[in-house]
């Protein structure tokens, strides 16, 4: 199908180049170039580059460059290595990003923001593209970007007529988080969440139900959840028809159920929002989430623990009032202050014993972990 026959259900640029990417696989894991037609490519044509890796002894060079991207940057790079590229443009935020596709053999997309040459906040959304001639050697990658200026991001769109432009001229629409939701143009998530559940069922471009194809599943979920919040009456049209609720104690619980099936391992869904909150509250979005995952220590269940952790954390003077009615077996001044270690009510102490002397040798650095388990047998102990 012709990417452009998503627009009118799907107005991320990800989402419709993947899906027009992934009908090219069919028996292959990796399509062909040749299998990419010009024209269903052509309104995309200004905004996307050509990567070409055919040289394993030399560095990728830039093979076909978008009228959009070459206006962005000062010379002609066209048949150039990528080290050419001058930094703080639009065609190195998509360049950045080609060593994830090589190391995970499958597309990647990514979004964030930065500021240009001309000091101007832009905020962008992309995608990367392999294609292998032989099917297992990756030899071009397709990148393709789309972009707003915070002034035009801040812009209330008007709401007269357009003229109409050609096909063949007309940019996709922006993507979805960059506008504002309105009753006559709404983002829809349909698309969004069947890409989601395709990959929940294990019919990610990796082909393989492993660890690598979770984190993929998350990550594509996690943007699943920035769109939705982007889109409150179409996600909760979505949670009605499905007969779910929003949380707000738990809001990734029913993203993950729309994606997952409501009737998946309750605790495994529980882990999983866990994680994600964790992740979100350390700015991960779809894209770096699977890396997030590998690297933090634990993996899933690390970021559950972590979450959990901090979650859990009761303020000290309010919870713990047994401690507070304990009577002390010594007072006395500190020699020496050390405020940068006690910062709190309760802290730890390293002491060495001599029969019934006490030498206090250190204050320990405010492990709160450390010191909540502490707190917590001392109070269990009293009761």
């Amino acid at each position: 199908m012709d990417p452009v026959d998503y627009t009118g259900q799907e107005n991320r640029i990800t989402f419709q180049l993947y899906n027009y990417w992934y009908g090219l696989t069919e028996n292959c894991t990796i399509p062909s170039l040749k299998t990419l037609s010009p024209q269903d490519i052509a309104p995309y044509k200004n905004n996307m580059v050509l990567i070409d890796l055919r040289n394993k002894d030399d560095e990728p060079t830039l093979q076909v460059i978008g009228q959009f991207l070459c206006q962005d940057i000062d010379h002609d790079l066209s048949h150039k290595g990528l080290s050419e590229i001058p930094r703080r443009t639009l065609l190195s935020r998509i360049t950045d990003h080609y060593m994830e596709v090589l190391a995970n053999r499958s597309p990647i997309s990514f979004d964030a923001e930065f500021k240009n040459k001309a000091r101007e906040k832009i905020f962008y959304r992309g995608i990367l593209l392999p294609f292998s001639d032989d099917g297992e050697n990756i030899d071009f990658i397709l990148g393709a970007i789309r972009w707003i200026t915070e002034e035009e991001k801040n812009t209330p769109k008007k709401s007269e007529v357009k003229p109409v432009i050609p096909a063949e001229e007309t940019p996709p629409p922006e993507p979805a988080s960059f506008t504002q939701e309105s009753p006559k143009n709404p983002p829809l998530l349909a698309d969004s969440l069947d890409a989601c559940r395709a990959l929940v069922q294990g019919q990610s471009p990796t082909h393989q139900r492993s660890r690598k194809s979770l984190y993929e599943a998350l990550g594509s979920i996690l943007d699943f959840y920035d769109l939705c919040c982007t889109s409150p009456d179409s996600y909760g049209q979505l949670l009605k028809d499905a007969e779910l609720k929003a949380q707000k104690r738990a809001p990734f619980t029913p993203v993950l159920k729309l994606c997952f099936g409501r009737n998946y391992d309750k605790t495994r869904l529980t882990e999983y929002a866990a994680a994600l909150a964790f992740a979100k509250k350390h700015n991960q979005n779809g894209s770096l989430l699977p890396d997030f995952l590998d690297h933090f220590p634990g993996g899933i269940k690390g970021c559950v623990q972590a979450q959990r952790a901090g979650l859990d954390e009761p303020p000290i003077e309010k919870n713990w009032a047994t401690v507070d009615k304990m009577a002390s077996i010594a007072n006395f001044k500190l020699a020496k202050d050390d405020n940068d270690a006690t910062d709190g009510r309760y802290f730890l102490l390293l002491a060495r014993r001599e029969g019934p002397h006490m030498d206090v040798i250190k204050i320990l650095n405010n492990d709160k972990k450390i010191l909540r388990g502490v707190l917590n047998r001392i109070s269990k102990d009293q009761k």
